[in-house]
């Protein structure tokens, strides 16, 4: 077999999961080579460790129900190094009235909460008489949630989930790209409180998981997500050119590429772009126009991540769950905050308390304009009303995304099989990233997986 040169764009977690998996299955002849423009790799993915608190920059964790992605930290020997959630990761709550209510999945509790209206608590379990929709055209996780349990569940319970997951707007974003599992309960078996009860009656048979939100328990890695990088960064060391931007890419005449770059062109024969939607149009816009027009539709939102820590003593509240997040029409500053020492004891030092509050998305792009100590600011402003906290930060950490989360609006499905249809016509191009199937860490490995049985194949 003629040797191949394999160049992977970006080393954020997609690029770095790439090569490492694509690692077992090269030929000796076979050379790989992984480009990224910062010195510091890891994408979204960053740590602070200091003053005995591990503060993650992006994601804190991932849900540990995705085979593939325990088979990835299995193969790095990182199996003993996971951590998963406390229990209380259960315990939610939203944030109204000047007032934290806790979300209960007890139907009872529920019903006797008042984080709605008596009305608002009585529609929810209609959703039982809701007829599924016959409409088989894509619809917006707003329009879907609140035709299902109605429009103050939707506005209340559905809008900050879709803010605090995607920073985005729940009425602009596609149901069937953010939350499948939901529309499949709706189209399988009419409806979400009818899925959840034919689970229950055929627990021993049935295979399919069915639950209206995220299955899997919180997981992240002693020493912070971070940790999972730092294991793909060893394992990829000689294979890793950093602080190397691509300024363009061009295609010869044999189907091989050339990146020109701002040191030396790299040539290659196959070509992984595991880099935002927008950076991959960028690069393939005098290859393949169509793709190129396509990948820009794909929009991002961004998002402040304040990392504060806190004394126990000096929180009044009760600080016993995961965290809150804050309906748009509660005119807070924030969109919600993590309590990460709850989660994982071992990121603060005893006594003492790390929140990771999120300011900005779609419903509040202004904060992402202002300086990191307006930012801190504002979330210690904010905590200090919501959780009665009356002293400074004993630690403090400020970190600003612009555009890092993909927006799938509705047609985004429709989107992405124009793309993948259009790239057909470029040999040995692959995309990956959190752009396209998913945009937590287990959907991007799955991808990943995908793209190494395409080589595997070829």
């Amino acid at each position: 077999m003629k040797p191949r040169r394999i160049v992977i764009v970006g080393g954020g977690i997609s690029g770095l999961a790439t090569g490492f998996l694509l690692l077992k299955h090269l030929a000796k002849q076979d050379e790989l080579i992984i480009l990224e423009k910062n010195v510091r790799l890891g994408g979204t993915i960053g740590v602070t460790r200091r003053d005995g608190y591990i503060a993650d920059w992006g994601p804190n964790g991932f849900l540990n129900k995705e085979p593939l992605t325990l088979d990835l930290v299995d193969e790095l020997g990182l199996s003993d190094q996971l951590l998963p959630a406390s229990e209380l990761s259960e315990k939610r709550f939203i944030y109204k009235n000047q007032k934290l209510w806790e979300i209960s999945p007890h139907p009872l509790k529920f019903l006797t909460s008042g984080l709605l209206s008596i009305r608002g608590r009585f529609r929810v379990p209609l959703e039982y008489f809701i007829p599924a929709s016959k409409c088989n055209g894509d619809e917006s996780i707003y329009t879907f949630a609140s035709r299902r349990i109605g429009q103050e569940a939707a506005d209340t319970l559905i809008t900050p989930m879709v803010t605090g997951i995607f920073g985005g707007d729940a009425k602009k974003l596609s149901l069937a790209a953010c939350f499948p599992v939901m529309a499949e309960m709706e189209r399988d078996y009419g409806g979400l409180i009818r899925a959840m009860l034919n689970k229950k009656r055929n627990k021993k048979t049935t295979k399919k998981q069915v639950t209206a939100g995220p299955s899997g328990r919180l997981t992240s890695f002693k020493g912070g997500f971070y940790t999972l990088i730092e294991a793909l960064e060893k394992q990829l060391k000689p294979y890793i050119q950093a602080g190397v931007t691509v300024e363009n890419i061009r295609m010869n005449s044999d189907n091989t590429y050339v990146l020109e770059t701002d040191s030396t062109p790299v040539m290659c024969d196959n070509l992984v772009l595991a880099v935002p939607a927008f950076a991959a149009a960028h690069f393939l816009q005098s290859l393949q126009p169509q793709t190129a027009e396509l990948l820009r539709e794909i929009k991002y939102a961004s998002l402040a991540v304040v990392c504060q820590g806190f004394q126990r003593a000096d929180i009044s509240h009760p600080v016993d769950g995961f965290g809150f997040l804050a309906p748009p029409d509660q005119n807070c500053k924030i969109l919600g905050s993590i309590w990460t020492s709850v989660l994982f004891p071992d990121q603060a030092p005893p006594e003492e308390f790390l929140f990771r509050t999120m300011l900005g998305g779609t419903h509040q792009p202004e904060p992402i304009n202002l300086s990191k100590s307006q930012l801190a600011d504002i979330a210690r402003e904010e905590l200090s009303q919501i959780l009665g906290i009356a002293a400074k930060p004993r630690f403090e950490e400020v970190i600003i995304w612009k555009n890092t989360i993909p927006q799938y609006a509705i047609g985004h499905l429709e989107r992405i099989t124009q793309i993948e249809n259009s790239l057909q016509s470029l040999p040995n191009i692959y995309l990956t990233g959190n752009a396209y199937s998913g945009v937590g860490l287990n959907d991007v490995i799955k991808r990943v997986y995908g793209i190494v049985e395409n080589f595997k194949q070829s």
